[in-house]
């Protein structure tokens, strides 16, 4: 039997220390976002990476430890491929201590610390080491969240920047009603926070399905890609997974609870779209829409039989007088022919190059549009707008189809 690290010294250990790389990839494309640098003791036996750590705080090197596993986790920076993050856990209660912060990098753009959900012995100087890092360019994620209620308090006073949704919630929630709600309801909360959500433990492709139907961002866990020494591609399976699920998001026509829940601003939105008999009135509807959705802006424009598409409505900025030739662009020219929704998003370098100019011109970074019809025909497009990057939710996708089926009673109405 091989001895534990108390009966070790920190040498001995840190003489098995290795660092192995495990993916997070956008749960809406596959692709991959982040890497999280985990720590590995080859001799310490099997015992989990956390009881090793908490063994040697137990025998008084655990700050010597873990500073030795952030010099080696940053040590693989240049390992990361560009524009991919590197995520590095540490305990909440390490960031004060002189041996970490003569472990960091001066620069820490591209750098996510991960902190546990357990309760730091002083908040309020985790707090002013978070800030230090962010400044630094470190963004900040709280890891396990869902591993105990009272912690949610802790997560909002921390205000994440990733929030990192337990395996015990993760693994195997579509078979669990329990573990369904209590994802519905970490979702919720972590994106009322701004912050992105990743899910642990994804075991199976169900898994990630079911964290794409409840608008997790990222996913983590064996199914997608197993810690290794080099980084490995993502499997073209759980690629097309995921990019197959997006797209049936987008097109679903009716969903679970998720999706479909109207809150009362939105059911008065589209009461004023029902009751509406002038541009006027279908301005201001779309405008109290907006706020409630959280999103930045909406217009609408309309297509002619000469086959270019105006603009008649927006929340944003001065209504655009340009008339469009729909053969121009692509992405709308699909949503009208195919009476499918579309997103566009500045990051995405595939991106309709059309569209992508005219969003760069007004600001925005994402665009989702839904079809507006009549008996199933094609009579314009509805669009939702943010100024930042973000992935549209089932919430968004929802509340835009029922918007667009107001929309399109009230133009026949007022004969558009």
């Amino acid at each position: 039997m091989r001895p534990g690290p108390a009966e070790m010294d920190v040498s001995t250990l840190l003489d098995g220390l290795d660092i192995v790389l495990q993916p997070v990839v956008e749960i809406a494309t596959g692709s991959v976002v982040a890497v999280e640098a985990l720590a590995r003791f080859a001799h310490a036996g099997d015992l989990p990476v956390e009881e090793i750590i908490a063994r040697a705080h137990n025998a008084g090197f655990g700050y010597a430890l873990e500073a030795a596993c952030l010099r080696a986790a940053l040590a693989r920076r240049g390992d990361v491929p560009d524009g991919v993050r590197l995520a590095i856990n540490l305990s909440p209660d390490v960031l004060h201590h002189p041996a970490i912060a003569r472990s960091w990098d001066a620069d820490l753009d591209g750098v996510i610390v991960e902190v546990t959900e357990s309760e730091a012995s002083s908040p309020g100087a985790l707090h002013d080491h978070f800030s230090h890092l962010r400044v630094r360019g470190a963004q900040i994620a709280v890891d396990d969240v869902g591993t105990g209620y009272a912690g949610l308090l802790r997560l909002a006073s921390v205000r994440p920047d990733y929030v990192k949704i337990d395996r015990t919630v993760v693994t195997g929630v579509r078979d669990s009603a329990a573990q369904r709600s209590v994802l519905e309801a970490l979702v919720t909360f972590a994106h009322r926070m701004d912050a992105v959500v990743i899910g642990e433990g994804v075991e199976t492709l169900d898994d990630l399905i079911a964290l794409a139907e409840f608008d997790v961002d990222q996913g983590q866990g064996w199914a997608i890609g197993r810690p290794s020494q080099v980084l490995q591609p993502i499997g073209r399976l759980v690629v097309a997974t995921c990019q197959q699920t997006r797209s049936y998001l987008l097109q679903r026509r009716a969903g679970t609870s998720v999706a479909t829940a109207y809150t009362h601003g939105m059911h008065a939105a589209t009461s004023a779209l029902t009751a509406a008999t002038g541009l006027a009135e279908l301005r201001a509807a779309a405008a109290q829409a907006t706020a409630e959705i959280g999103i930045d802006a909406i217009g609408v424009s309309v297509l002619g039989r000469d086959g270019y598409l105006r603009e008649i409505l927006s929340t944003d900025t001065l209504l655009d007088s340009a008339e469009y030739a729909l053969s121009e662009y692509p992405a709308t020219q699909m949503v009208l022919q195919t009476v499918n929704t579309v997103e566009v998003h500045l990051s995405d370098p595939d991106a309709d190059a059309a569209e992508a100019e005219i969003m760069r011109r007004n600001g925005h970074a994402s665009l989702l549009m839904i079809p507006i019809t009549i008996a199933d025909q094609p009579i314009g497009v509805l669009e939702f707008t943010h100024r930042t990057h973000r992935r549209w939710t089932t919430h968004d996708i929802a509340n835009g189809r029922g918007l667009a089926a107001h929309l399109a009673q009230a133009l026949r109405r007022i004969s558009m």
